[in-house]
């Protein structure tokens, strides 16, 4: 593996944690919003759902870019999915939806999921093993930051109520990897990090907290609108 590109990820990861704490705010601007309103809940947004990852997903475009040129395939492979394979089907499915057609996403509904999956855990441990922990702690808040406005602005668990579907138990590491600047003593701006992801884990824990006291922890969504909800998907008539 080329080791200047996950240098390059690493360097990074603190202007992307600084974009996430970004959305944090706005996430936390919108829940205030939402309880003056008296509104219990709001559907789901696109735009706040998928604006936050998408330096991130360029990130690994370019990554996979980068490997593809220097020829180095185990890379390439690494960041296939969440670099071009992410843009692709975010392409086709802002396609299908500007000619207001219905994409029969049944099919493939498992084989994307364990894919997302299956590049997250190598993700970690390819991370891990080179001692580039700021890219993962990049990741998790990512992910928390988005479950955080999931259960706050939607009234869903996502992610925790999956596992109780699927039992996918690793997912233990999304907020697990918040915890990593405490661990860290060589990872760059550790205190500020620390502090960020201390905030984000108590956030998503209030936030679960919140939707369980509504009774609403294991309530699968009926918004088929996000791709995350694609293991839900029904198969489309022929």
């Amino acid at each position: 593996m080329n080791p200047a590109i996950y240098r390059f990820v690493e360097s990074a990861s603190p202007y992307l944690a600084l974009w996430l704490f970004l959305f944090t705010l706005v996430t936390a601007w919108r829940v205030a919003k939402r309880i003056r309103s008296g509104k219990s809940r709001v559907p789901d947004s696109v735009l706040f759902t998928e604006l936050p990852g998408l330096p991130i997903a360029a990130l690994q475009s370019v990554c996979f870019v980068w490997a593809v040129v220097t020829r180095d395939w185990l890379s390439a492979l690494r960041f296939a999915w969440w670099g071009p394979g992410f843009v692709a089907v975010a392409a086709i499915w802002l396609r299908a939806k500007r000619r207001g057609m219905a994409i029969d996403w049944h099919r493939f509904r498992y084989v994307i999921s364990w894919l997302c999956k299956g590049h997250y855990v190598l993700y970690v441990i390819v991370f891990a093993w080179l001692g580039m922990s700021g890219a993962i702690f990049v990741l998790s808040a990512w992910i928390i930051n988005d479950q955080v406005e999931k259960a706050f602005m939607s009234m869903d668990a996502d992610r925790l109520r999956r596992t109780f579907d699927d039992f996918w138990l690793l997912r233990i590491l999304y907020p697990g990897g918040l915890l990593i600047p405490w661990f860290a003593p060589a990872l760059a701006n550790r205190g500020l990090l620390g502090v960020y992801g201390a905030v984000l884990l108590c956030a998503w824990l209030c936030g679960i907290a919140y939707v369980k006291r509504k009774g609403l922890l294991r309530v699968r969504p009926a918004d088929p609108s996000l791709l995350r909800n694609m293991v839900y998907f029904p198969k489309l008539p022929r």
